[in-house]
């Protein structure tokens, strides 16, 4: 019998463990299937109490002189009441709403705002402060748009948005480009080899960092920072500034 007795002992004890899973296993299914009051989602916000924080937070922003120079490309009358000035990155996908965008404001208010464009690529092939490459062809795209706009303004423009509906840029698409527009091949190469139109781009992002832009698009409004430009906040912003005395 005490032969039976000592080999009982350590099975028994052996089994502990196991019990111990299962309780554990039984407790967690438990939790699992215990009706739980979920956290209550706070709800979405009016759309008038929207545009009310997006104006808020415009009239906070610091008023700045941004430096237009006559070698930037613009829409719209000089003398319009608002000036939008856009730091953009061809190679952005953001950026090609915010194009949209802008366009449509300008198509509400086509005498009232004028949209001067700015290059902010995130490259490191002319943007030297950043430490990663997130944007491959944003400079040479950037010295392209300005290379077609040298002798037309118009060509910029073309070069812009035919950039900005490739829906990847490549060297493929830079090359097919101006041929598509009928640009002088030898003339948009040898102005691409110059040093003055990447001179230019690299003037714009010094500006850009200046004020504080680190992403893009970032869009001013008469010197201002616009908080957001999606879902109709950058009209909301400029109309805002069309009606009232921070217009300037």
């Amino acid at each position: 019998m005490a032969q039976d007795k000592t080999t009982e002992e350590p099975f028994f004890l052996s089994m502990l463990p196991f019990a111990g899973l299962g309780l554990l296993l039984l407790l967690a299914l438990l939790w699992r299937y215990i009706p739980r009051d979920a956290p209550a989602t706070p709800p979405e916000p009016p759309p008038e109490d929207r545009a009310a924080v997006t104006i808020a937070n415009f009239e906070q922003m610091p008023q700045n002189a941004i430096e237009i120079s006559p070698s930037d490309f613009a829409l719209g009358p000089a003398e319009a009441a608002v000036t939008v000035v856009e730091f953009s990155d061809f190679e952005c996908p953001f950026c090609r709403i915010g194009a949209q965008t802008a366009k449509e404001v300008l198509a509400k208010h086509p005498e009232d705002v004028r949209l001067v464009f700015k290059n902010f690529p995130i490259d490191t092939a002319c943007h030297e402060a950043l430490q990663q490459q997130l944007h491959p062809f944003a400079c040479r795209a950037a010295v392209l748009a300005r290379c077609a706009g040298r002798s037309n303004g118009e060509l910029f423009w073309q070069v812009h948005d035919a950039l900005f509906r490739a829906t990847e840029l490549s060297e493929d698409v830079l090359g097919r480009i101006p041929v598509e527009l009928s640009l002088g091949k030898s003339e948009i190469e040898s102005c691409m080899a110059s040093p003055e139109p990447l001179a230019k781009v690299k003037e714009d992002i010094t500006l850009a960092r200046k004020f504080g832009v680190t992403g893009t698009p970032t869009f001013f409004v008469n010197g201002r920072r616009a908080p957001e430009y999606r879902d109709g906040a950058l009209l909301r912003v400029v109309e805002h500034v069309l009606a009232g005395p921070a217009q300037k």
